[in-house]
Order: structure tokens, then sequence, then C-alpha cells
């Protein structure tokens, strides 16, 4: 029974990693930013205008998070990929991805195939909006500190492939000493 939580802000590799490692390990992959994406899809309007509507109301962060903790209270064998994963499923093994600025940034702009200074302008407001919302709901003051997590990866100069192994590699080792080390 593994449940894997994996934290990283955008471009660092979470939803490439997470995918790889759900389907090498035979698990289900859950994304709460695919999730936040549907939503804003279902309402008709764009991810970016729902960002700035959590910012005023929480219904939305609130009704994302209770599906991220009962799924991780109800289910095993998974790989979910959240901002707040970690913080919900306690009992998960948790990994916090890490990645330079500027490469996060291209990666996100060869992504969505946009220029780099949109994609910094939209990361860093992203980022302080989530912040702030996290620390109005749950008292979260340090998003993601390394003390809250099992392994922590520089993907900066990693391919998704690489990253996988490593946690594959942790993951055994994991399962061989029948606990988290």
């Amino acid at each position: 029974m593994a449940k894997i939580t994996i934290f990283g802000l955008a471009g660092t590799g979470t939803t490439s990693v997470g995918k790889m490692l759900a389907s090498n390990l035979g698990h289900t992959f859950l994304s709460s930013g695919n999730l936040f994406r549907e939503k804003s899809v279902k309402l008709g309007i764009e991810v970016s205008k729902l960002e700035k509507i959590c910012l005023t109301h929480s219904k939305y962060d609130l009704e994302l998070d209770k599906y991220i903790e009962k799924f991780g209270k109800e289910k095993n064998n998974f790989v979910v990929e959240s901002r707040l994963a970690y913080h919900f499923i306690p009992d998960s093994i948790k990994i916090k991805f890490v990645c330079d600025y500027a490469t996060r940034i291209q990666r996100v702009a060869r992504r969505q195939n946009i220029p780099t200074s949109v994609v910094s302008e939209e990361t860093n407001f992203r980022e302080q909006a989530a912040k702030r919302r996290y620390r109005k709901l749950y008292g979260v003051k340090k998003l993601a500190p390394d003390k809250q997590f099992h392994l922590i990866i520089d993907t900066s100069r990693r391919s998704a492939e690489e990253t996988a192994a490593i946690i594959v590699s942790k993951f055994n080792l994991f399962k061989l000493k029948g606990g988290r080390q």
C-alpha cells in the first residue's frame, strides 16, 4: 500500500513525473491542478478568473481540498500531485520538487506556447495568490517547508524519467524496509 503526494510549483514537473510514476507503479494518478482547471471549464471561465474568485470566496478551494483529503483517506496506491496534498494526506510518502525559477518559466512557456514574460507574470500572481489563500484558509505560514517531506528532488536539470527513477528507487527502499525512513 502506497500513498504518494508530490508538491512542486508550476514547471517543476509534478504532473509529468506523477503520471509516469503512477503508471510505473500501477497506481492511480490525481492532479489537483487538473481538477482546478476542470472546475474552471465547468464554470465557463478562465483559470485566472477562478484564481481571482478564490481570493475572496473560499468555496472552490475548500471543495477541492476536501475532495483531496477524502480521496487520501479512502484510497490506497495512488500518486497525488498538489500543493497541499502533503498537508491533507499526512500518512503519505511526501515528495517535494524544487527547480530554479528561469527553468520553470521556460518549461511552462514551451508547454503553453506563450511568451516567458506572460508566464512569469501569471506564475507570480498565482503563487502569491495561493500563499494568501492557504494562510487564510489553513494557517499555512510557509508553503511546503522542507521538514514536511521525505524526499526533496531538484528537477532543474533532470528529465521526468530521471526524476521518476529516483523516486522509484526510493520507493523500493521504503517497501524493503517496511516503512518510511
